[in-house]
């Protein structure tokens, strides 16, 4: 759904239009937070973050910029995520590049990790770019660790179509991904 439409959906009916907006953006908003949390946090964790995230998009919506609302989630998401990684890990503190101060758990190699997030985010922009359903199915199934028959529910698909376009679905990914070099 397009933000327009959204926002109009929002309009009609808050209570329609944030479950909407919920379910449009949770994977995006999980991803982001599980990026920066994975090593040190659980799923619990990063459930909770991403409602803290949700919860100030819906405070603040009526302040959002037309034409910036993922943008805007975005940035709430990696705020929430690094608030919960520093609460979360012990008082070693860095400073990163972009001047923030980042708590890091003592045994970090932040070489190794630094490597693994940039993988990580080639191989996101690459599922992104098999386009919908199928960076849905790839996200549900191997980031949450969903079960077909939850991705069919949730899809409005049967268990069988969704281990069908999930199995076309990887089969095009290992071809985007074939050339780059993944350690």
């Amino acid at each position: 759904m397009t933000e327009e439409k959204l926002r109009a959906l929002i309009a009609e009916s808050q209570r329609d239009g944030f479950k909407v907006l919920f379910k449009q953006y949770q994977n995006y908003v999980y991803t982001i937070v599980w990026g920066r949390i994975r090593k040190i946090g659980s799923a619990e964790d990063a459930e909770e973050a991403v409602s803290d995230t949700f919860a100030e998009v819906f405070l603040n919506f009526s302040t959002i910029n037309s034409g910036s609302l993922q943008a805007y989630i975005g940035t709430v998401a990696k705020r929430k995520a690094i608030d919960k990684y520093r609460k979360l890990s012990s008082e070693k503190t860095v400073l990163a590049d972009d001047g923030e101060l980042l708590n890091l758990p003592d045994d970090t190699d932040i070489a190794a990790d630094s490597e693994t997030l940039e993988r990580n985010r080639l191989i996101y922009e690459k599922i992104r770019s098999l386009g919908e359903p199928d960076a849905s199915l790839i996200i549900q199934k191997y980031y949450y660790d969903r079960k077909s028959k939850d991705i069919a529910r949730d899809l409005n698909m049967t268990p069988g179509a969704v281990r069908v376009r999930l199995n076309r679905a990887l089969k095009k990914l290992r071809e985007l991904l074939k050339d780059i070099s993944l350690k």
